[in-house]
């Protein structure tokens, strides 16, 4: 029945059926503990679903929050509180292989991002599964251009490539994020660096109609 229970639970979250989740928490406080199969916590898997209002639901019915949900939330007291009593937390990686720092940035959370840094961990940090996934992929896949600046400062490598040869410059751009395009241009992105079937900036920027951004291409030399 339990088991059941959270299938249902976690089939509720990945759906974003907040009515479903609440139901299910006030029936069972106990599954704002459970985890995915992977290990990944359902506050987290609320998150990476995009479901924050789900997330806040679920941390309502929990006594504690572990240095991933604490982060990743913006619980920032909480996460300074765990680190300081456990340093070596900063350079953590979380049950489903990513570093603690490109969850923070990956999710929009400059504050925990800028803090993890200070404490030692690593921009550049490569995630332990098959994504290859950094802190500033992760900042520039959800357009979080501020995090992202804050980590090039910090000495991400912006032609660092993930996933079939996909760099930051290609994610800005087919985003049509002229800003973050222009900053990493400005810090050394390589305008026609090709993924590995062929792809550039440029080829991104044009099948997404983002003119201003192929405009801006063009002008650092993309062809």
């Amino acid at each position: 029945m339990l088991s059941m229970q959270t299938d249902e639970f976690l089939e509720g979250i990945q759906k974003g059926n907040l009515s479903k989740v609440n139901q299910l928490l006030e029936t069972n406080p106990a599954l704002a503990n459970c985890k995915a199969k992977d290990g990944t916590s359902v506050i987290l898997l609320a998150l990476y679903h995009g479901q924050r209002k789900i997330a806040e639901a679920i941390t309502s019915k929990k006594t504690e929050l572990d240095i991933f949900e604490a982060s990743t939330l913006g619980k920032l007291d909480r996460a300074k509180s765990l680190i300081e009593s456990n340093p070596s937390l900063a350079t953590a990686y979380s049950p489903d292989g990513f570093a603690l720092v490109a969850l923070t940035a990956y999710l929009g959370q400059k504050e925990a991002t800028e803090y993890l840094i200070g404490k030692g961990a690593d921009v550049n940090a490569v995630a332990r599964n098959t994504t290859g996934f950094t802190a500033l992929t992760g900042a520039v896949a959800n357009n979080h251009t501020e995090i992202a600046k804050l980590l090039v400062k910090r000495g991400a490598q912006v032609n660092y490539r993930y996933e079939g040869g996909f760099s930051s410059l290609m994610g800005a751009s087919e985003n049509g994020n002229v800003e973050l395009v222009n900053f990493l241009l400005a810090n050394g992105a390589d305008p026609n660096a090709k993924t590995g079937n062929g792809k550039s900036p440029m080829s991104f920027a044009k099948e997404k109609n983002h003119v201003e951004v192929v405009e801006t291409l063009k002008r650092h030399g993309a062809l």
